[in-house]
């Protein structure tokens, strides 16, 4: 009779064991997500704010969605463009004009929600300013629009990221040359295109 308790013990052991490893299997998996990571179910623009852009450039910096949307406000001085995916705001892009006396890190520490005046990366010209967050670029702007500008202000172009999109300091820098690049090349810029 002893002999039958004790292997009624082992039996009642192993399935407490068994048991005990399924659960412990079960809980570790349900930590694992198998879901799969959130994808783009729209198509990355080839211009940011009406201004041309690659889009294998702008595609780091947008997160993923359905939907993609921008809203433009333009005033004297400056253009302010939000983009939203998903009705969330993705990215704030700020074309401006400043004195002439403006500085690139002048403006990448006066912009609110950019946080790049700390870890800011600078070109050797001091032209382009960037992080993780955002960028901040001088325009060469040899005919501007509206010609006094061409003496007594500098234009800049700012882009803040607002998602929580991990965006690289190199893809950040790439951007931010490559759109500052296309607003000098732009009717801002290029007053004789508009004639």
């Amino acid at each position: 009779m002893k002999n039958l308790k004790n292997t009624e013990r082992r039996g009642l052991k192993s399935v407490f064991s068994l048991a005990a490893a399924a659960l412990l299997v079960l809980a570790a998996s349900g930590c694992t997500s198998s879901d799969p990571k959130p994808t783009k179910a729209y198509k990355t623009p080839d211009s940011l704010c009406g201004t041309a852009i690659e889009p294998s450039l702008l595609e780091p910096a947008l997160p993923p969605g359905k939907k993609i949307s921008t809203k433009v406000t333009n005033l004297i001085g400056y253009d302010r463009c939000l983009v939203r995916v998903d009705d969330e705001s993705a990215l704030s892009v700020l074309i401006s004009w400043r004195g002439g006396d403006t500085t690139t890190l002048n403006v990448a520490s006066t912009e609110r929600g950019g946080g790049m005046i700390i870890d800011t990366q600078l070109t050797e010209d001091r032209r382009y300013a960037w992080s993780e967050k955002g960028g901040v670029g001088q325009v060469h702007c040899p005919e501007p629009s509206v010609s006094h500008r061409k003496v007594d202000s500098r234009l800049f172009v700012t882009i803040v990221s607002l998602s929580d999109e991990k965006t690289t300091e190199p893809e950040m820098k790439k951007l931010i040359t490559a759109y500052t690049d296309s607003v000098s090349n732009s009717d801002e810029c290029r007053a004789s295109k508009r004639s």
